[in-house]
């Protein structure tokens, strides 16, 4: 019995249909097994966060990361350390510790990986940086999280924008250096209690910035601050040579009191002597006697008074003197203070200064140099630090798979 040719076309669409399913069905089967395999392989490491379930209660889930100390949180037994092992082990482990601690006889948990630690872009890339992991990244698919090639993204409006900013720094670095050097010759002047600015008293390393350059309404801030700052110190030292004037003069009063104090005692103990010759003679009474005795007394103390007195005023004159020169050493030390800072201060800007100049330069040579190639060409290396292994590094190619915590370092071929 023969078969029809409508028989013949069913059979070859069934059969088709049956193969796109197979292949189908298979590549579907190797999809879902990678990662399940290469989470078998892969061992635990600082900065991965698992997920853990136990699966016969209705909780849900839990996220644990892996600290410094290689150790994560797990409901009831809390840390454990997991660093270095596979998931299957990892598993194996968490069960062997709920049933050593007695929590589970038959403990039903999962452990999943649902966050690598991060990988890092290094080099010649717009946004060098730390990007998530995930399973099948490359390196051209990690540059691109870092913003692509860094020279690649570096179009002439960029270099217009860059070149003018750098300008722009190099102009203001260069007026701050002019008000250094300005500021600096204030505080030369105040050290010589003068009240004009000489310019040749601008640091030598700034005194090329400073000429031909219309500095009057500058210099007439900076000696108005001067004569201000002169007046105020004046002012200081007028009230503490005044203060040691009164001083010295109530000394003086005071050694001229202590003279006729003295006088004063010698002719009360006359006068006590007097009568008490004459109480030995019974020519006065004894309360004469005793008077005479207390006036002598109080003689001697009120000179004893003076003395105090005398004591205080030197104390109080001798540190008004010491107030004078400190007020003047303090003075000097706070401006050589602020000369060094300003000769550091210009260093700095200067130094800035040439730093942007070299950028420019370095930026029109670049362009130069790309206005002279058709293509750049990259090189990227791969720097590995497996889990209990040694590091590596090896050069790769856009295509190369990368695995969590690689470090990828893209550079310009020839440089």
């Amino acid at each position: 019995m023969g078969i029809s040719p409508a028989t013949l076309r069913t059979s070859s669409t069934l059969w088709a249909m049956c193969l796109l399913l197979i292949t189908l069905f298979t590549i579907a089967c190797s999809v879902a097994l990678a990662p399940r395999a290469y989470a078998g392989e892969y061992r635990l490491t600082t900065g991965d966060v698992v997920t853990f379930d136990f699966l016969d209660d209705a909780e849900l889930p839990v996220t644990a990361t892996i600290s410094g100390d290689g150790e994560g949180q797990f409901p009831l037994i809390g840390a454990v350390s997991v660093v270095g092992l596979t998931i299957p082990e990892a598993l194996e482990k968490l069960r062997s510790e709920y049933r050593r601690r007695e929590i589970l006889v038959d403990p039903k948990i999962s452990l999943n990986i649902s966050t690598f630690r991060p990988i890092f872009v290094l080099g010649e890339v717009k946004n060098p940086g730390s990007f998530p992991y995930y399973n099948g990244l490359t390196v051209e698919q990690a540059i691109g999280l870092a913003g692509g090639m860094q020279v690649v993204a570096a179009n002439a409006s960029d270099r217009i924008v860059a070149r003018a900013r750098l300008r722009g720094e190099i102009e203001s670095a260069s007026a701050q250096i002019i008000h250094e050097a300005v500021y600096a010759a204030r505080l030369a002047a105040q050290l010589k209690s003068s009240d004009k600015i000489d310019l040749n008293d601008v640091p030598e390393i700034a005194s090329e910035y400073v000429k031909g350059v219309p500095l009057d309404s500058v210099i007439e801030i900076e000696e108005k601050i001067l004569k201000a700052d002169l007046a105020a110190n004046k002012s200081q030292a007028q009230i503490l040579s005044e203060g040691i004037v009164q001083a010295e003069g109530g000394i003086e009063i005071l050694n001229e009191l202590v003279k006729q104090q003295k006088e004063v005692i010698k002719n009360s103990e006359q006068d006590l002597e007097r009568i008490g010759a004459l109480r030995k003679r019974e020519l006065n009474t004894e309360s004469e006697l005793s008077r005479a005795k207390n006036t002598a007394s109080a003689e001697k103390a009120q000179l004893l008074e003076i003395f105090a007195t005398l004591a205080r005023s030197r104390q109080e004159m001798s540190e008004l003197k010491l107030q004078l020169a400190k007020l003047a050493a303090d003075r000097e030390k706070d401006i050589l203070t602020q000369l060094q800072l300003r000769e550091i201060e210009i260093k700095k800007l200067i130094t800035q200064k040439h730093a942007a100049e070299e950028q420019i330069l370095l930026m029109a040579a670049v362009a130069a140099e790309e206005s002279e190639k058709s293509e750049i060409s990259y090189t990227y290396e791969v720097r590995r630090n497996p889990v209990g292994g040694k590091p590596t590094s090896m050069q790769a190619s856009q295509l190369t798979e990368l695995l969590p915590g690689d470090v990828v370092v893209v550079g310009i071929a020839g440089m």
